[in-house]
């Protein structure tokens, strides 16, 4: 998972893998250490009304409706967004991707990734 934050918000990209760990288990994150702590990032299904979003010690939990998930999952739409409140009145704004390979060699394995749509569209 490639997690970008940018003001109030937080673009997730998920790769083949992100997506089967989604299907089969609801649950898939990604984790970071920063010296003796982790920082971890996590996007899980649950049996809820609407999507919500948590702060932990240690992470930022955003927790999706299964129904919503597995409808995404299905569809082969690229990704989807959600608008989260914040108790201070602001938004948080969620994005969550396919992750599509690069048109453009980079130093990154993205073997994982998904084709990229417009790789055989010439520019």
């Amino acid at each position: 998972m490639k997690v970008r934050l940018r003001g109030n918000s937080i673009r997730f990209r998920l790769d083949k893998i992100d997506m089967e760990l989604l299907e089969t288990v609801a649950k898939v994150e990604s984790i970071t250490h920063i010296g003796a702590g982790t920082l971890h990032f996590v996007i899980r299904g649950k049996d809820i009304p609407a999507p919500l979003a948590k702060l932990e010690h240690d992470g930022v939990h955003i927790l999706i409706p299964i129904p919503q998930l597995q409808l995404w999952i299905s569809s082969g739409e690229t990704g989807f967004s959600l608008s989260i409140a914040n108790e201070d009145g602001s938004n948080l704004q969620i994005l969550v991707e396919r992750d599509f390979k690069c048109l453009t060699d980079r130093d990154e394995d993205d073997s994982e990734s998904f084709d990229n749509p417009m790789a055989s569209k010439n520019c």
